[in-house]
């Protein structure tokens, strides 16, 4: 079976991998990728099973294609604030980019997917290189550039790791886990002004 290329799609085969691709993320997000079948991704993205294998060669490209998506999803959301309210200094846009952060992955869909991620990561070890190059050095990346302004290059590389680590902390932890963080709005921001404290130390 010939795959297709997401660079070569028509329009009518652009929506419907779009369309599969939000049918995958219903179905992974609630079921778990073991108990997930393509029949159940099909069904919930409105095609036949072989649109899905023409688009995705099996359940476990899916799922790639899924976090991949995803994960693209929160580079666009990090970078559409980037210095729109900001006063150009670097504490007030990583503060920006600290809250950003947080309420992305602690949105439920992405606790779900991160989740779901670490349960396959053995089994699939290409999640965990995708999850990193499209999620985890994404993120990474933004925190350096704002790092350069004040840094050389390779110690901005390395606070932006530890900022991003530093913004995450345990309630983020807690929550991925399934624990009840109360008060977690506040958690975050001790979190978020220590994690800009440390950065710019």
């Amino acid at each position: 079976m010939n795959m297709l290329s997401p660079l070569d799609l028509s329009p009518l085969q652009r929506r419907k991998r779009s369309a599969i691709l939000d049918g995958a993320k219903a179905v992974f997000l609630s079921q778990g990728f073991g108990l997930a079948t393509m029949d159940d991704v099909a069904a919930a993205a409105g095609v036949g099973k072989q649109t899905v294998y023409r688009h995705f060669k099996s359940k476990e490209a899916l799922f790639v294609g899924l976090v991949s998506s995803m994960c693209a999803q929160v580079g666009g959301l990090l970078a559409s604030p980037q210095g729109k309210q900001s006063d150009g200094s670097p504490e007030v846009e990583l503060h920006e980019l600290g809250w950003v952060l947080a309420h992305i992955l602690i949105e439920p869909d992405y606790l779900r997917l991160y989740r779901a991620i670490v349960a396959e990561a053995e089994r699939l070890p290409e999640l965990g290189q995708v999850f990193y190059e499209n999620g985890a050095k994404v993120v990474r990346a933004f925190a350096a550039k704002i790092l350069r302004k004040r840094f050389d290059e390779p110690t901005a590389a390395l606070r932006a790791a530890t900022f991003v680590q530093l913004v995450l902390g345990d309630a983020y932890l807690e929550l991925s886990i399934g624990y009840t963080v109360p008060d977690v709005e506040s958690r975050f921001a001790l979190q978020i002004d220590e994690a800009v404290a440390a950065a710019l130390r």
